[in-house]
C-alpha cells in the first residue's frame, strides 16, 4: 500500500495541480453547523442485495455512461472489460476489507473529524485518529474537507516518500468539495463527483508518462506499469461518462 501511495504521490507532485494556499481555516466563533451530519457514523457491514445482487456496504460507486466504455487492467482484466461491470465489482472487493480497518467516523459541532481505525486488519486494538481532517459546512448538501498534511505524513519514515505524499496533499489546501445526501433517516452519504474527479484525471494522464522509472525496483516498476496503463485509459472513459460518484455511505 505504501508503494502505491508513493507512486500516486510522484504523479501528483509533478505539477498537475496549481498549488493554492488557503487562509480559510475553521474559526469556531463563526462555524456554520449542519446538525444532520454531526455525531458518530458507523461503517456498514459488507453484504449483497438479494434482489439486485449488487454489493452493499459503505463504499459506494455510481457510474453512468456509454455502454461501449471499456477498461483493461493487467492481471485483472487483460481483455477490454465493460466499465459499468468493472465499477460494480469495486465495492464488492473493497467493502469486505473496509470494515476490518475502519469502524466509525465522527463529525463534531466545531468542524473536527475523528475516526476509529486499525492500522492492520489483524490488529487486536482499535485506535482513534484525531486532527487528520476538518470540515466546513457550505450548505445541507455540501461540505468542504480540509486535510492536515503535517499530521498525515508525520509517521512516514522515508524522507523522500514523506515529501512526495506531502506534496500531493498540499495541493488540496483550498479544500475538497464533498457532497452530502441522506439515503435514509439513519444514513448519510459523503461523495465526490465527476466535476471534481475529471480535471484531476486529465492532468494526471498528462503527467504519468513523464515519471522516471530509473531506480524503481522490480515490484515498484510492476505496480507503476499497471498504474500507468490504467491512468492512460481514464480520460477516454471520462469522455464517455455522464455521471460519476465515489464515496462513503455511513449509518448510525
Amino acid at each position: 500500500m505504501k508503494k502505491f501511495i508513493y507512486l500516486m504521490a510522484m504523479v501528483c507532485t509533478l505539477g498537475f495541480f496549481t498549488a493554492c494556499s488557503s487562509d480559510d481555516d475553521n474559526n469556531e466563533n463563526d462555524f456554520k453547523r449542519n446538525e444532520k451530519i454531526e455525531g458518530t457514523w458507523k461503517v456498514q457491514e459488507a453484504g449483497m442485495d438479494p434482489t439486485t445482487y449488487q454489493a452493499t456496504g459503505s463504499i459506494v460507486l455510481n457510474w453512468e455512461g456509454s455502454n461501449d466504455a471499456v477498461i483493461e487492467i493487467p492481471g485483472l482484466f487483460d481483455e477490454p472489460y465493460p466499465v459499468k461491470d468493472a465499477i460494480s465489482m469495486v465495492p464488492m472487493l473493497l467493502n469486505s476489507q473496509l470494515r476490518s480497518v475502519l469502524q466509525d467516523v465522527t463529525f463534531n459541532e466545531k468542524g473536527q473529524i475523528s475516526a476509529t481505525y486499525k492500522e492492520e486488519a489483524d490488529d487486536n486494538d482499535w485506535k482513534v485518529a484525531n486532527d487528520y481532517a476538518t470540515y466546513k459546512v457550505v450548505n445541507e448538501n455540501m461540505i468542504t474537507l480540509f486535510l492536515n498534511t503535517a499530521k498525515i505524513t508525520e509517521d512516514i519514515d522515508d524522507a523522500q516518500e514523506q515529501a512526495m505524499v506531502a506534496g500531493m496533499l498540499d495541493q488540496f489546501k483550498t479544500g475538497i468539495p464533498v457532497h452530502v445526501s441522506y439515503p435514509a433517516a439513519n444514513k448519510v452519504y459523503f461523495y465526490v463527483d465527476k466535476d471534481f474527479v475529471a480535471p484531476i484525471i486529465a492532468m494526471l494522464s498528462a503527467q504519468v508518462n513523464k515519471i522516471p522509472t530509473t531506480g524503481m525496483d522490480k515490484d515498484d516498476l510492476a505496480q507503476f506499469k499497471i498504474l500507468e496503463t490504467v491512468v492512460n485509459q481514464l480520460p477516454a472513459i471520462m469522455d464517455k461518462t455522464t455521471k460519476f460518484e465515489a464515496g462513503l455511505e455511513l449509518i448510525k
